[in-house]
Formats: structure tokens, C-alpha cells, sequence
């Protein structure tokens, strides 16, 4: 018995140890650095601070690293200084100057101060909890989850369009922090994919504001807080919404090419019924190419189609061809408009 007694002991022990792990696996906080505790000058795996309006420095009342975030600064001034961080090595802050009554025109009345944690890889469908200790000399800041999507954006290369993928804010959700001058954690539960399934990534963003003072944060956490069941569904009415969205955009641009198309025809034939023959350029029906027969111009302008390329022209003696090459901007893939 005493044996068995033993082996049942044992048994129970390894269950709870199994048990206590997972509770530790789920607790797990994906915030690089949430106590501020590594680094030196500035809080490694966190956006530096400037010296001006933000702070990495041991709390007076724990004796612990934490940020502070002081808003009665000009904002134009702290524009200034964040134009200086921009530098690898940017100089000492400048001696900030008096603000005198309710301070409006400070960064505190205007922009605000924000510092931004490492980015977090997001799971599809999983809900998070963030919670933060934060105290301030009396007004409430903000913690904000920001959540990014990569998105193309159209960037100018050299001159020509060339399309990139960024990452772009796509999810964004906040908690009014509870302000006083002691310690205290507020709390949020989240689900950065509530709408869409490709949020990949998020980050930590604390927020200093109204009114102009002194506010503290400290030990960031976030763990994730299991799946939304319902998340798939709305992903599904998501992407129904938006291919409604893209092919009524995609109507109405090739309506409008149709019309743009419409328009040049007109002024063609006008063109060939003056001087006799098609002209060789589009350029023709806005600027005379030097005949006496000219008697335009037959266009106000020659602008491009919806999607922002220039219209294809082709002219011989017999006919000519007249396009735009559609979404694409490429010949064929049958999308052109003719």
C-alpha cells in the first residue's frame, strides 16, 4: 500500500507539473523587453527615446526602469527633436522653453507622444490580452495595439512606377489608462484578425496626451487568450465586401475609359476630316504639328485612363487603334478597354 501510495503521489505530482506548464506555455509574453530592464542609454527592442518628451529611467517609486513620457513641450519643438532622432547620432535635446497657462500648444494639446514596442507576429483567429502598469500625475494616457497588414503601394523609382510590398496599419484598438499618481494595471483583450485574416504582425504603442505632464509605463505584457470561433466567418464577409467593392470600382473605371475612349474617337475623326489623314501622335490633337489644315485643337487635354496610364494610339494610313490597356497596364490579359 505504501508503495502504491507512492507511485499515486508521484503520479499527481507529474500531472501538476505537466499542468503548471501549460498554464506557463499560455502566459507567455510576446513583449520583447516588457519591464524595460535591458539596455543602457535606451530600452533594447523598443523605439528610442528622445530626451525631450520621452524617458528611459528608474522609477522613484519602485526603483525599477520604466518610461516617462513628459508632454509640456512646444510641440513645433518636438517636431524639431524628432527630425533629430532621425540621425544615427543625434545631439543632446535643446533646453526646452517655458510654457505658461493651459498649454495648448503643447505636444501634449496637439500630437501627443508615442513609443513603439518590436513588432509581434500574429496568429489568425487568436484573441490577446494586454496589460500594463501606468501612473501619471493625474490624466489618463493611452496603450494602443496596432496591427499591419503588407499591402502594395506604388512607389516612384527613378521616374518610373514601381509597386513594393509595406506593411500597412490595418487594425487598431486602445485602453483609456486609469491615471494617479500610484501604480495601476489596466487591461484590454483583443483580436487583431476580428475583420481580416491577413494582419500579420502588431506592435506595443504607448500614448502620452492631455494634459501636458508627466506620465509612467511598465511592465507591458501580452499573451495570447485562445481562439475566436467566430473570426472565419467574418473573414468570409470581409473578402465578400471587398471583391463587391473592387469589381464596382472596376465597372465604373472601365466605364469611365470607355468614355475618355469616346472622346478621342470624336476629336480623331475631326482631325482626319481637316487634314486628310489620321494623326501621328495624340500630341496632334492638342498641338498643331505644323499644317495650315490644323484647326483643332480637337482635345481640352490628353489625360491618362482611371488606373493612371497613358492611352495606347497606333495610326497608319487605313486606320489606327485606339486603347487603354485596362487594371493591368499590360496589352492583352483581357482586361484591355477598347
Amino acid at each position: 500500500m505504501k508503495g502504491s501510495a507512492q507511485g499515486v503521489w508521484i503520479l499527481f505530482l507529474c500531472a501538476a507539473c505537466v499542468a503548471g506548464n501549460l498554464i506557463a506555455a499560455e502566459e507567455v509574453n510576446l513583449v520583447k523587453n516588457p519591464g524595460f530592464e535591458e539596455g543602457d542609454a535606451q530600452p533594447k527592442f523598443w523605439d528610442r527615446v528622445d530626451g525631450l518628451t520621452s524617458f528611459y529611467e528608474k522609477d522613484e517609486q519602485r526603483g525599477t526602469k520604466c518610461i516617462r513620457m513628459y508632454t509640456r513641450i512646444d510641440n513645433e519643438e518636438f517636431h524639431q527633436r524628432q527630425k533629430e532622432m532621425k540621425q544615427d547620432n543625434p545631439p543632446p535635446p535643446k533646453k526646452p522653453r517655458e510654457i505658461k497657462g493651459e498649454g495648448y500648444d503643447t505636444v501634449g494639446g496637439n500630437d501627443g507622444v508615442s513609443l513603439y514596442s518590436d513588432w509581434i507576429d500574429v496568429k489568425p483567429g487568436m484573441t490577446y490580452t494586454l496589460t500594463a502598469d501606468v501612473r501619471s500625475e493625474g490624466g489618463a494616457p493611452k496603450i494602443f495595439m496596432k496591427g499591419y497588414t503588407e499591402m502594395p503601394q506604388e512607389i516612384d523609382d527613378h521616374g518610373t512606377v514601381k509597386k513594393v510590398m509595406l506593411k500597412r496599419n490595418s487594425f487598431k484598438v486602445f485602453v483609456d489608462c486609469d491615471g494617479g499618481k500610484k501604480w495601476k494595471e489596466s487591461k484590454i483583450t483583443f483580436c487583431p484578425t476580428h475583420d481580416r485574416s491577413d494582419v500579420k504582425w502588431m506592435r506595443v504603442m504607448l500614448y502620452g496626451y492631455w494634459p501636458p505632464q508627466n506620465y509612467w509605463f511598465d511592465n507591458i505584457k501580452v499573451v495570447e487568450s485562445g481562439l475566436d470561433p467566430e473570426a472565419p466567418k467574418r473573414w468570409a464577409t470581409h473578402k465578400q465586401r471587398d471583391e463587391h467593392d473592387e469589381s464596382k470600382e472596376k465597372n465604373e473605371k472601365t466605364g469611365e475609359a470607355k468614355a475618355i475612349l469616346k472622346y478621342l474617337r470624336s476629336a480623331i475623326d475631326r482631325y482626319k476630316a481637316d487634314m486628310g489623314t489620321f494623326p501621328d501622335s495624340l500630341q496632334a490633337l492638342l498641338k498643331n504639328p505644323g499644317n495650315n489644315a490644323w484647326a483643332g485643337p480637337y482635345v481640352m487635354d490628353l489625360s491618362d485612363d482611371p488606373w493612371g496610364n497613358a492611352i495606347h494610339y497606333e495610326a497608319t494610313k487605313e486606320k489606327y487603334t485606339l486603347k487603354s490597356f485596362g487594371p493591368d497596364g499590360k496589352e492583352g490579359g483581357g482586361d484591355d478597354v477598347e
